[in-house]
């Protein structure tokens, strides 16, 4: 079974109704989301830490990466149909988790080519997702399920 993490940027406005519960968790144009396996994450990061630091714990190996999956955000619990829980990231929070994602080596493509990009995305769209987010200044809201 996938654990699948999906990422939506959001107007700052309506950061307040997601975290009151009044807005869903995932929303938005195709444009405008990510979405990757977690596992895939979990997977890869813990390999390259491991390789790279000798660290097993890859949440303090890569605070950025940990941060834009939703590690020491905000936190939310939709209602609803299954209760998802998600987190949110200020306009302010997803400028740095867009440069700290690339100060940690997670981006090799840019903003622009990940817009110009297909339906398809995988862990090196992660970096791009969020530097377009953050040109937009626009907020994230993350959801795991």
């Amino acid at each position: 079974m996938s654990t699948w993490l999906t990422l939506t940027k959001i107007e700052p406005a309506l950061i307040e109704q997601v975290l009151d519960g009044r807005g869903p968790l995932v929303r938005g144009s195709r444009g405008d989301s990510f979405a990757c396996d977690h596992r895939i994450i979990d997977a890869v990061a813990e390999g390259r830490a491991e390789v790279e630091m000798g660290a097993a714990d890859w949440t303090r190996a890569y605070p950025w990466l940990a941060t834009s999956v939703g590690h020491g955000c905000a936190v939310v619990k939709e209602r609803g149909p299954g209760g998802a829980s998600g987190f949110v990231l200020t306009p302010d929070e997803v400028c740095r988790v867009a440069e700290g994602l690339v100060a940690e080596g997670w981006t090799t493509r840019s903003a622009a080519a990940w817009a110009a990009g297909g339906q398809d995305r995988g862990l090196e769209d992660l970096g791009p997702f969020f530097a377009a987010a953050a040109a937009e200044e626009k907020a994230v809201v993350g959801k795991i399920s």
